[in-house]
C-alpha cells in the first residue's frame, strides 16, 4: 500500500514538469543558404576640446631671375588634417646657368603671415599647449666648373601674440659650390608653450636660391630645388645628374602646428614630518 502511495506522488510530480518541458519552444532552425546580416555600428569620433580656427592671412612668394635662370613652384599650401592642427608647406625652385654676358641669379623669396585663434571647447581648459615642429627636405646641386653656387636659409616660423613672440623655429642653412651636391632632410621640434585661449598668428619665411658668374664655357647649371615635380623642368638639369631618380614629393619647407590642452599640476600633499622616537632616558 505504501509504495503504490510513492508511485502515485512521484508520477504526480513527474507529469507538471513534463507538460512545462513540452510548452517550452525549441531553438528556431534557420534553413540553409539564408543570408546572416551583421550590423557593425562605430563609435562617433571624439572632437578635440581645443581647435584652431584661421582667420586674416598675407602670403608672398617673390621670384628673383637675372641673366640666364628659371624658376618654378612658388606655392604656399595650408591645410588642416584635424581641426587642431595646423600645416603650412611652401615649395618653390631657383636654376641659374652661366653665360658670357652677365652673372644669372634665381631666387624664391617666402613671407606668410597666418592669423588665427585658439578656441578651448568645453569651459574647464584654462591654458592649452602650442607645439610647433618644422621639416626641410630638398636637394641643391653645383659644377666643378664655372663657379656656380646653390643655397636654401631662414627657414624660420614664429608665433607671436601681438609684438610678442612666444615661440621659434629656426632649421638649418645649407649651400654647395665647386661641384657639391647635398641631398637635404632635415627636421626640427617640436617646440612648444603653454599660452591661454585667444588670438594669435604664425610667421614663416624661406628663401632659395641659385646663382652663376659670368662663363664663357658652357657648364652644368646650379640648381635649389625645393618643390616637387613639375616644378622643375628636366631640360635644365642633364640625365646624368647626380639625384636622377629621387623622390620629390616631398620637397618644401612644412611647419605643423597643434594646440592640446594642458594638464594641470596637482599640488603635492603636505606631509607632517615624521615624528622622532623617544629615547628612553
Amino acid at each position: 500500500m505504501v509504495k503504490k502511495w510513492a508511485c502515485a506522488l512521484l508520477l504526480g510530480a513527474l507529469i507538471p514538469a513534463s507538460a512545462l518541458l513540452a510548452q517550452r519552444p525549441g531553438p528556431t532552425k534557420v534553413p540553409p543558404g539564408t543570408p546572416v546580416t551583421i550590423v557593425v555600428t562605430q563609435a562617433p569620433p571624439s572632437s578635440p576640446s581645443v581647435t584652431i580656427a584661421l582667420s586674416d592671412r598675407h602670403g608672398h612668394a617673390t621670384p628673383v631671375r637675372q641673366g640666364c635662370s628659371h624658376t618654378g613652384g612658388g606655392n604656399t599650401d595650408i591645410a588642416q588634417p584635424s581641426p587642431d592642427a595646423l600645416v603650412v608647406t611652401v615649395t618653390g625652385v631657383a636654376v641659374a646657368v652661366g653665360q658670357p654676358c652677365k652673372a644669372s641669379v634665381a631666387a624664391f623669396n617666402f613671407d606668410l603671415t597666418q592669423s588665427f585663434e585658439v578656441v578651448a571647447e568645453k569651459p574647464e581648459v584654462k591654458t592649452v599647449k602650442l607645439t610647433l615642429e618644422g621639416r626641410v627636405v630638398g636637394l641643391l646641386r653645383s659644377h666643378c666648373r664655372g663657379g656656380g653656387s646653390a643655397e636654401d636659409s631662414q627657414a624660420c616660423a614664429t608665433v607671436n601674440r601681438g609684438a610678442d613672440s612666444l615661440l621659434n623655429l629656426s632649421v638649418p642653412a645649407h649651400a654647395v659650390t665647386g661641384g657639391e651636391n647635398v641631398s637635404i632632410n632635415d627636421r626640427v621640434g617640436p617646440v612648444s608653450v603653454v599660452v591661454r585661449p585667444g588670438k594669435y598668428s604664425l610667421h614663416q619665411v624661406f628663401h632659395v636660391s641659385a646663382s652663376h658668374p659670368r662663363s664663357l664655357f658652357p657648364c652644368k647649371a646650379a640648381s635649389a630645388e625645393f618643390a616637387p615635380d613639375p616644378a622643375l623642368d628636366p631640360l635644365w638639369i642633364s640625365y646624368t645628374e647626380p639625384f636622377h631618380g629621387a623622390i620629390k614629393k616631398d620637397l618644401g619647407f612644412r611647419i605643423t602646428l597643434k594646440v592640446a590642452p594642458e594638464e594641470e599640476k596637482k599640488d603635492e600633499e603636505k606631509r607632517e614630518p615624521e615624528k622622532m622616537p623617544k629615547l628612553p632616558d
